[in-house]
C-alpha cells in the first residue's frame, strides 16, 4: 500500500499527536479540518469551511456537508482498521436536518461494526451545537 498522507496523519494523532489541523488536502484544508479526538470508537472532528463553501443564501452547500461528513466517517473507520489498513467508502447515505449559516463544525464518526473487511459508521454533524445532518456509511477494509 502506498503512503496515503490522511492515514499517516490520522494514526500520528491516534499514537498521542497533538490534535489539530489536517494539512493532507487540498480540501481538508478550504474545510478548515482538524482532528479533536478518538475513543472507544468514537472520531470527533472540527470543520471551519472556507467561504467558498456557502450559497447564496448564506447556508453552506449540502455537498460540502455531506464531505465533512464522509471524512469524519472514513477516518473513524481507517482508525478501527489499525495502522496496517486504510479504508474507502462503498455507500453513503445523507439526511439534512437543517440549513447551516455557522462558520464552525462538529462531526462525530461512530463505529458501529467493524469486521475484517467490511466497516458500518454513523456521523453526526453539528453547527452552533444543533444537528444539520446525519449519515449512515459503509467502508471497505483495504
Amino acid at each position: 500500500m502506498s503512503a496515503n498522507p490522511d492515514h499517516v496523519a490520522l494514526h500520528a494523532f491516534l499514537g498521542g499527536a497533538v490534535p489539530g489541523p489536517m494539512t493532507t488536502s487540498p480540501l481538508l484544508e478550504a474545510l478548515g479540518a482538524s482532528l479533536v479526538s478518538w475513543e472507544n470508537g468514537r472520531l470527533e472532528m472540527g470543520f471551519a469551511p472556507q467561504p467558498l463553501f456557502f450559497q447564496g443564501a448564506g447556508f453552506v452547500q449540502g455537498g460540502a456537508m455531506a464531505a465533512m461528513l464522509d471524512f469524519v466517517m472514513a477516518f473513524a473507520g481507517m482508525a478501527a482498521a489499525g495502522a496496517e489498513h486504510t479504508v474507502t467508502t462503498t455507500t453513503m447515505t445523507t439526511s439534512f436536518l437543517a440549513g447551516a449559516t455557522g462558520a464552525r463544525f462538529r462531526a462525530v464518526g461512530e463505529v458501529e461494526k467493524a469486521g475484517r473487511r467490511v466497516i458500518h459508521v454513523r456521523g453526526r454533524l453539528e453547527c452552533d451545537g444543533r444537528a444539520v445532518a446525519s449519515a449512515g456509511s459503509t467502508l471497505l477494509v483495504i
